[in-house]
């Protein structure tokens, strides 16, 4: 039933109007002719086109259930799309090339001042670097000389106190000594000079300990002006290097502009020598146009001649 239903489908029209015949009886039936007008005749037939726009089959069940099945897509005549046209290739212009030429230039100015502002920049870094290390160095240098002049002026003061304590417990143990002295001869004097002896070897032990303490103490200065020394012949080679990147820059900026300048008169000379062949080409081709129009004008005067 299916297989019918496509058949019939396909082989007759679905506008149920003119009630075409199916393919396979239209040899068999005879086409009537079209009637004529009021005339009786001379009338012309009008011809019916069949177009199946899509394929559809309907079928019913038992339960009434009616469903449409389309088997194939409607047929449109689509016009073809024009093919997209090939750009026409463009010879190269000598305002575009200068154009060209003088965006780069201002490219490399600019590129050029922003390396320099870059090595300014970075310079003047450096040099505050060096400026903020030399000042630190400095207050170091001067904090440490004020704590070590109060560090000796406190300790001047407390060994001359008691310097001091011992001189006036030395005058009392003396005066002791000279009461004991008076009372007692031998035993007063030598015991006299044996606390003599003592404190004269107390105050040398004193004074050679204050005298080992300054030396440590300026050993130190010393060792730290070599270090501060050190640091600033340091960055005085760093700058010096960067002075000779500085330079090297410069002669690759020369190198290159030379460079730029002799690719500009190569392309300059190209230019010329494509602008000689573009003008030789077309006085051929004029040449050729002039040929072949005397050849036409031959042609037409020899047939005329014959004629």
């Amino acid at each position: 039933m299916i297989v019918e239903l496509v058949k019939r489908s396909v082989l007759q029209c679905f506008c149920h109007s003119c009630r075409a015949p199916l393919a396979g009886s239209r040899r068999s039936v005879p086409l009537k002719k079209p009637k004529s007008g009021r005339g009786g005749g001379g009338g012309k037939n009008k011809k019916v086109k069949f177009i199946t726009t899509e394929i559809r089959c309907q079928e019913e069940s038992r339960g009434g259930l009616r469903y449409e099945v389309i088997l194939a897509d409607p047929v449109t005549d689509t016009p073809p799309k024009p093919r997209p046209v090939s750009p026409t290739a463009k010879t190269p212009d000598i305002e575009s090339i200068t154009e060209k030429m003088i965006a780069a230039e201002e490219r490399r100015k600019t590129l050029e001042a922003t390396k320099l502002n870059e090595l300014k920049a970075k310079m003047g870094r450096i040099e505050e670097a060096a400026k903020k290390r030399d000042e630190k160095t400095q207050e170091f240098i001067n904090a440490t000389k004020s704590a070590l002049d109060q560090k000796m002026k406190i300790h001047t003061e407390k060994h001359e106190e008691f310097l001091g304590d011992l001189i006036s417990k030395v005058k009392d143990h003396l005066e002791i000594v000279d009461k004991h002295r008076q009372s007692t001869t031998e035993s007063g004097d030598k015991m006299t000079e044996e606390v003599r002896n003592s404190l004269e070897e107390r105050l040398r032990t004193a004074s050679e300990q204050r005298e080992e303490h300054l030396r440590k103490q300026l050993e130190r200065l010393k060792e730290h002006a070599e270090s501060c020394a050190r640091v600033r012949e340091d960055n005085k080679q760093k700058l010096e290097k960067l002075q000779i990147i500085q330079e090297q820059i410069q002669s690759k900026l020369k190198d290159a502009e030379n460079r730029r300048s002799i690719h500009e008169e190569k392309l300059k000379s190209k230019l010329v020598e494509h602008e000689k062949r573009c003008e030789m080409a077309r006085q051929k081709r004029e040449q050729l146009l002039l040929e072949g129009n005397q050849q036409d004008m031959e042609k037409k005067t020899v047939t005329a001649s014959s004629g």
